[in-house]
């Protein structure tokens, strides 16, 4: 019965806006087997006089049609079947409970009392359905004659009732609940004490979460710290088969995962996808295809005693708010009893490697103490063979700076007798430019630090220099030391790089003429604008052609110190490097280089640390990157190219080779190309492999990546897979010290460059419109300046000027070129200052010993307040 009707209510009692005399005196009594009330047997009467003094609910079903007379407290049952349902056959009012209802009316009308217990009835009150229970009792109606005409029925609310037992089951429940919560928790607490085997710890902890919170299922990811600054690895599940997650990668450091392994806090939501962090990732923006459906979300962090975020226990369910703030609170102690069981495992596998290693290691030595002497004299022979005949350098030396013993590969290598090795102090043996970074690496083993692939130079008999990689241990007042000759080895390892390089300059080559002719094309026209307005007087614009082909030639300059930079031979020269400046820089040139069809995003990570390394050698490494990127996307992709902070831990580099636990800036390119397969990565970096048709590749450009990492003390990995693009990180170590500060100079500064001494400079450039510019500039700034075209020239009025402040000259001169020029002048004039001028790369025109004291250089092209400036400073030195 869930018909519903609108009713009033009076002093507690329900009312009907019809009374029942006046339903009685105005119903159609014909076809009906009671008839007119004026008809009605004295028990009908009885029966109808009760229903109208009673403020119960009830109703009376008489004669052979069971025609239905109810009072006003049984209306609102009745709902929008009232007031029709008076006086009609009963089962055409409640057709839907004649199945159920006949029986007992048949039993009534047989003699028998029946009743229904707390049967539910959905009433209108106060303007809205809501549930009520009511029982209904059935009683036959005895006529005169002893006969059972009729039935009446009288309906009893036994609402309060019914929720008192409901409430009362629902605490029961509840009660149950926290007990069995508290079971779980107390039992498994107690077995995680228990416990030392890791992988059944994180198992426990997460089929007790599931238990406890009620989710469709849980996991547990441990905070894996990687060459991405993070990798979240599914250890355990519970609730799903593991087949659930195994297709989709591990969760990256999204907005809605990070809180969770950075231990800020626990994530609870009702509904995660209402979450604003949620879907704003890409590639799936929310959870993949295919994923289990997530709706209630409960994410809590689990953080070992020293602080460390060990991992997360995550939770899900389909549908929402299932996850109370209780339940928050309890899995908060499960996690806290999970990092202590974990802690603890760790700590017990930790002990049992140390036991099973120290077993091993008292195995050895008991064996080896059983064969001692006959181990000792064949070891004492294979020592000597091997120090007689290796090539390698191995030799003891002293802290008091001389070689106590060397074997005969010093005297084969370096041309010296044994006696004169072991006679004279071992830096007379090192390259002088070597002598700093030799007695640091010396200080280092007195400190008691042993050194791995030191290299320094060793000067020959005959004057020439060889490259020697060592490995020295500190023992007492000595250390041992073994050398390696490296220097073909390097060599090569240069060719490799310039062979690179040129591949890449190849690359640049059609992009970087086309975008040059574009700003001479900018350039001229500015300049020839310029010429027009200034023959017709018209000089309001000049300033902002002017202004125009000045933009334009700085952009050209840039192209072209690039590609010299690309082009360039020289060595590795570290220095402080800001990664975000530098690959925010190559912007322009890597779009150039991939071409329209692949869209290039550049995500830089805020408060980046420095590092140190080659910043030219890095920028050849991110484009060879980005060139293989490219043409593993020729049907075009995405490459994107990211930094971040990465701390790579011990437990991280243990599983992976050269690797050095610390701190590491990292640089990861990105492609959504073609992929490669396992073996592909395991050659990807081995020089000259390469995948591409004869003639498109040299396979070059991975190994020098490789290189330029390991040099840079540094490493590089490939995560690829096929079909699904490739990611290739490089790991740099982070720099603590302070970068140099680059020099600038404004229009304002040049004016308090001016001279007014007289100062004489002397200008040898062959280039007329580079030599007038220079003349010019000092000439303005009060020198008196003299110009040379050539190095000859240049030499005879070095010799014939009476004063002489400075030489300002190029590199690349006709006759005699500028360092030629400068040692001549330096015989006549020691002290002569001199500035040199190039338009190569400055490293690759100034190599290591370039530059002597009162020497310095500046690149072309340059602005005239640099030039000012450099000169001003250069005079004024001591």
């Amino acid at each position: 019965m869930t018909e519903t009707a609108e009713h009033p209510s009076e002093s507690g009692r329900t009312r009907i806006a019809t009374p029942l005399a006046e339903r009685l005196a105005g119903a159609d009594w014909s076809g009906t087997s009671c008839g007119p009330p004026q008809a009605w047997p004295e028990a009908l009467r009885h029966a109808v006089g009760l229903m109208q003094r009673s403020g119960f609910p009830m109703f009376v079903i008489w004669g052979p049609e069971r025609t239905f007379l109810y009072n006003d407290a049984y209306a609102p049952i009745l709902g929008q079947r009232h007031p029709l349902a008076f006086a009609r056959p009963f089962f055409s009012v409640w057709p839907e409970v004649e199945a159920v209802i006949a029986p007992v009316v048949e039993a009534a009308l047989s003699g028998q009392e029946s009743f229904f217990e707390d049967l539910e009835v959905t009433l209108t009150r106060s303007g809205k359905p809501e549930p009520a229970w009511f029982t209904f009792s059935y009683s036959p109606i005895i006529d005169e004659r002893g006969a059972v005409p009729g039935v009446l029925c009288v309906c009893m609310e036994t609402t309060a009732n019914v929720q008192a037992r409901e409430t009362a089951v629902r605490e029961q429940q509840r009660a149950a609940q926290q007990a069995h919560v508290l079971e779980v928790l107390n039992s498994t607490g107690a077995a995680l004490a228990a416990e030392l085997d890791l992988d059944r710890v994180v198992q426990m902890v997460t089929d007790a979460g599931v238990d406890i919170t009620g989710a469709q299922f849980g996991a547990f990811f441990y905070n894996v710290h990687d060459e991405a600054g993070g990798s979240f690895l599914l250890y355990s599940l519970s609730g799903a088969p593991k087949e659930a997650f195994s297709r989709f990668p591990h969760p990256r450091a999204t907005e809605v995962f990070a809180p969770t392994f950075n231990g800020e806090g626990v994530i609870r939501s009702d509904d995660i996808t209402e979450d604003p962090r949620y879907g704003r990732n890409a590639p799936y923006l929310g959870m993949p295809e295919g994923h289990l459906p997530v709706r209630s979300y409960l994410a809590v962090p689990v953080v070992s005693r020293s602080g460390e975020v060990i991992g997360g226990l995550f939770f899900g369910h389909a549908e929402r708010g299932v996850f109370s703030e209780t339940v928050e609170t309890l899995v908060q102690g499960l996690a806290g009893q999970a990092a202590v069981a974990i802690d603890n495992a760790r700590l017990y596998q930790a002990a049992q490697s140390e036991i099973a290693r120290r077993r091993s290691t008292e195995e050895a030595l008991r064996e080896l103490n059983e064969t001692l002497e006959l181990k000792v004299e064949e070891r004492t022979r294979e020592r000597d063979r091997i120090f007689q005949l290796s090539s390698d350098l191995f030799a003891i030396a002293g802290f008091d700076g001389k070689l106590k013993v060397v074997n005969p590969a010093w005297e084969r290598l370096l041309g010296y007798s044994r006696q004169e090795l072991l006679s004279r102090p071992f830096i007379e043996l090192i390259h002088p430019d070597d002598h700093g970074s030799a007695a640091e690496m010396v200080a280092a083993l007195l400190r008691g630090e042993p050194t791995i692939s030191f290299e320094d130079r060793l000067v020959r008999a005959d004057g020439t220099t060889v490259t020697v990689s060592w490995t020295a241990v500190p023992e007492g007042e000595v250390f041992y030391a073994v050398g390696r000759d490296v220097t073909l080895e390097r060599e090569r390892e240069e060719q490799l790089r310039q062979s690179q390089k040129m591949e890449a300059v190849g690359q640049l080559t059609g992009g970087i003429a086309h975008d040059f002719n574009n700003l001479l094309t900018g350039i001229l026209g500015s300049l020839e604008l310029m010429q027009s307005r200034i023959r017709q007087g018209r000089t309001a614009d000049v300033e902002r052609f002017a202004t125009a082909a000045t933009t334009a030639a700085n952009r050209a300059a840039a192209l072209t110190h690039r590609l010299l930079a690309f082009s360039r031979r020289q060595p590795i020269d570290p220095k402080p490097v800001n990664a975000n400046r530098l690959v925010t820089s190559m912007e322009d040139l890597l779009r150039r280089t991939i071409g329209e069809a692949i869209s290039l995003e550049i995500v830089t990570a805020a408060g980046l640390w420095m590092t140190r390394c080659d910043a030219n050698q890095l920028e050849g490494a991110i484009l060879n990157l980005a060139i293989n990127a490219r043409d593993a996307m020729p049907d075009g992709g995405r490459l994107t190219i990211e930094t971040c902070n990465a701390h790579l831990d011990s437990a991280y580099a243990a599983r992976q080779r050269e690797v050095r636990p610390g701190q590491y800036v990292c640089i990861c390119v990105t492609d959504t190309g073609t992929g490669m397969t396992a073996d592909v990565v395991s050659r990807a970096f081995d020089p000259f492999f390469t995948t591409k048709p004869i003639g498109q590749g040299t396979g070059l450009g991975l190994s020098m990546v490789y290189g330029f990492a390991r040099q840079s003390d540094g490493y590089a990995k490939i995560y690829s897979e096929p079909g699904q693009g490739t990611t290739i990180k490089l790991y740099l170590p982070r720099y603590r010290g302070v970068a140099g500060e680059e020099e600038t100079h404004d229009l304002d500064v040049v004016e308090d460059l001016r001279t007014h001494d007289g100062e004489v400079v002397l200008v040898v450039e062959d280039e007329q419109s580079v030599r007038d510019l220079v003349v010019e500039v000092l000439r303005e700034l009060g020198y008196n300046a003299v110009q040379a075209a050539d190095g000859p020239e240049g030499l005879k009025l070095v010799e014939a000027l009476p004063r002489l402040d400075l030489l300002v000259t190029d590199v690349g001169l006709p006759g005699l070129n500028g360092r030629q020029l400068a040692d001549a002048a330096r015989l006549a004039r020691p002290d002569l200052k001199v500035l040199f001028m190039t338009g190569y790369a400055e490293n690759a025109a100034v190599s290591r010993g370039f530059l002597e004291e009162g020497m310095a250089l500046i690149t072309k092209p340059f602005p005239v307040q640099t030039l000012a400036a450099r000169i001003r400073g250069m005079i004024e030195q001591g």
